[in-house]
């Protein structure tokens, strides 16, 4: 679990641009759009497309508000606190052109804290990206992107607050991947069937997650292949626990994480199919406790949005984060009630944990009234997805699953060596928030259901499980994510990719990373599981790597990833510089002892053998301060696992106090004598 701040995230994702997670190859625009709901325009992309004078298109985002004059086209976000525009015309380099598009909007140019050249896409021969530092104190967040096709610069053009940051990043990271020059066409879409995945290829695949694990220093990965109902591979690499010999193999035990989601929407599709419920059915029609805080939006959330990441809920995850400990499945749902929605339904996604969770609840629930809501959803887990397809060890029972073989989390210090996780409660929200990331599992039992998933809906022994219609209505794009022709479903990921419809979902919880894959049109289905934070990096290369050994393909994966580990190791070393634990007297002086705050709850700062810690009641984590002098007092936790949690120390009232921001809301911990 890694707490940076978002605008921090933000800018290297739209620095990395467009070479992320689902975008390692050139995506075209797909045939047809998904469905979307009701609140959101069913209109293709194609038709929203705006052109600069020589022809170069690019989608704008919905919603803002566009000026256009000659040569620019600039957008201000509905909160009116963000602005991106596209300027474009003759200039004699790049910097030039971006020079000139900062003045053309502003009135003058900031000097750039870093620009390089990026990877060539999408039929441009420059890309080149530029890096702004914000004033002390600030959360604004600046970038520049230049691309050059012949005939004219066009340049991206961002300034944003930290609050418009988080809340629309999928727009603005769609807004730069959709820049086309003009007459592009995108590369040849791949229409051949797949390799059989043969001994040899399924040992390429093999052997690149084994040096990817070793360059990214993961201790442990699980493995499993299927192609045409019959799996070619399912294993393990490395050791479940550094410093023990017992290795991984396909039964070991997982935390899931977000994994966990597909499958409650799978439960959720049961029940449409078996007609218990409908997908349009509203949700506060199933139990009365289901709400959010605004009526209007409880009254339209249907069952069909609960796992669609479009509810216009954002992402609100401290409160879990800190409470996790004490959280029940009751509580998760009055969490939800506090949650106040910030777009319209369909109109962005967000990625809303606490909605998926109080849709497998409420739904849960309904099939069996009788029960507390943990227990129904766990019964309904049971009876309705883990025993019909066979998954033996997947369970939500967090005790047990971590006795015998289970893989241990890892993570890395602050010096950027791997360690053990020891503080477990940071992964304690994943118990009463188990419909969303809870799952312990492993790959023989995620085969199982990735083979489902590929026969629509039949068992091996051809017997049906689910009807195809609910199935498949899971893979229906609910809202636009952050590129090209990506949407999410129900739980479910889809990409539209040169051609190739790709299906997939991954998971983070403090320690873990997982990643299932799919084509339904090749019968080909891939699940990884890995017991470090690091196996982040692995997911997008391992999902290219695949691509390659299908359709031999070179997209310089091997490369990239090589490139990748070096430049973490590099920036590893890079924040053990920047970080100084213990905290100096004078600063521990400024903290206070305990802080409350009424979301979040009690905190204490703890000096204890020659360090300083965070203690929550459910976890703890060490502190550090930033080497070089700052105009704000700020400390970050620094504990594997649980890195990267930024709080600013003031005062207010004559109380000390501690805030942090989750990038769209701030929380204030004030100094408590409880």
């Amino acid at each position: 679990m890694n707490l940076k701040k978002l605008g921090v995230g933000l800018a290297l994702a739209l620095v990395l641009q467009p070479v992320t997670a689902d975008e390692r190859t050139i995506p075209r625009a797909s045939a047809a759009a998904p469905k979307l709901p009701a609140a959101t325009p069913a209109v293709p992309d194609s038709e929203l497309a705006v052109s600069t004078d020589a022809g170069a298109t690019f989608l704008p985002p919905r919603g803002w508000t566009r000026k256009s004059t000659p040569g620019m086209h600039a957008f201000t976000a509905p909160e009116g606190d963000a602005t991106l525009a596209i300027a474009h015309g003759p200039a004699g380099s790049a910097d030039d052109a971006v020079e000139q598009a900062w003045t053309r909007l502003q009135g003058s140019a900031p000097a750039a804290e870093t620009s390089a050249d990026r990877e060539l896409r999408s039929g441009w021969t420059t890309v080149r990206a530029y890096r702004y530092t914000a004033k002390a104190g600030s959360d604004r967040f600046r970038y520049a992107q230049a691309v050059h096709d012949g005939r004219e610069w066009v340049v991206m053009l961002a300034d944003l607050s930290g609050r418009v940051a988080a809340r629309r990043e999928s727009q603005l990271t769609l807004l730069l991947g959709s820049l086309r020059p003009k007459g592009y066409a995108g590369p040849p879409r791949l229409l051949r069937k797949a390799n059989t995945l043969d001994a040899a290829r399924v040992a390429a695949l093999v052997d690149f997650l084994e040096q990817a694990r070793i360059a990214f220093d993961v201790p442990g990965a699980a493995l499993g292949v299927v192609q045409d109902g019959e799996v070619k591979f399912a294993g393990g690499l490395g050791v479940r626990k550094l410093g023990s010999t017992d290795r991984v193999d396909a039964r070991t035990r997982f935390l899931s994480a977000s994994i966990t989601k597909p499958l409650t929407s799978l439960m959720i599709a049961k029940r449409v199919d078996a007609g218990g419920l409908r997908w349009d059915q509203r949700v506060v029609e199933l139990s009365p406790r289901f709400r959010v805080a605004d009526p209007e939006r409880t009254r339209d959330i249907q069952v069909r949005h609960v796992l669609c990441a479009c509810t216009g809920l954002p992402r609100q995850d401290l409160e879990a984060y800190f409470r996790g400990d004490e959280l029940t499945p009751e509580g998760t749902l009055d969490l939800l009630a506090t949650m106040v929605p910030t777009a319209g339904i369909g109109e962005l996604y967000q990625y809303s944990n606490s909605m998926a969770v109080a849709g497998g609840y409420v739904v849960a629930r309904q099939a069996y009234p009788t029960m507390g809501f943990g227990a129904a959803y766990d019964r309904a887990m049971q009876e309705l997805v883990f025993d019909p397809l066979g998954m033996r060890s997947t369970t939500f029972d967090a005790a047990a699953a971590q006795r015998g073989n289970f893989a241990s989390p890892h993570a890395q210090r602050s010096d950027g060596s791997t360690a053990v996780v020891t503080e477990s409660g940071f992964n304690d929200a994943g118990i009463p928030m188990r419909p969303d990331g809870g799952a312990w599992t492993n790959v023989t039992d995620l085969l199982a259901y990735l083979r489902m998933e590929l026969a629509k809906g039949r068992l091996p022994d051809g017997s049906r499980y689910i009807g195809e219609a609910a199935l498949l209505e899971r893979q229906v794009g609910q809202v636009a994510r952050g590129g090209m022709d990506q949407w999410y479903g129900m739980g479910l990921k889809i990409n539209e990719n040169q051609g190739l419809r790709i299906v997939t979902h991954g998971g983070s919880m403090a320690g873990y990373q997982g990643e299932f894959t799919f084509l339904p049109a090749h019968g080909v289905g891939v699940v990884v599981l890995m017991n470090a934070d690091a196996g982040a990096e692995i997911r997008a290369f391992f999902q290219d790597r695949l691509l390659e050994v299908l359709f031999d393909l070179d997209l310089g994966v091997q490369a990239k990833m090589a490139e990748r580990a070096s430049a973490r190791a590099k920036a590893a070393t890079d924040e053990a510089r920047r970080l100084k634990a213990p905290l100096d007297p004078a600063l521990l002086a400024r903290l206070a002892g305990r802080y409350r705050n009424d979301a979040l709850g009690d905190i204490r700062v703890v000096a204890d053998e020659g360090s300083t810690w965070l203690d929550t009641g459910g976890w703890r984590s060490e502190l550090a301060a930033p080497t070089e002098a700052s105009a704000t007092t700020v400390v970050e936790t620094i504990s594997p696992g649980g890195a990267g949690l930024v709080l600013e120390a003031g005062e207010r009232n004559g109380r000390r106090t501690l805030r942090v921001s989750d990038g769209e809301r701030d929380y204030e911990f004030v100094e408590s004598t409880r």
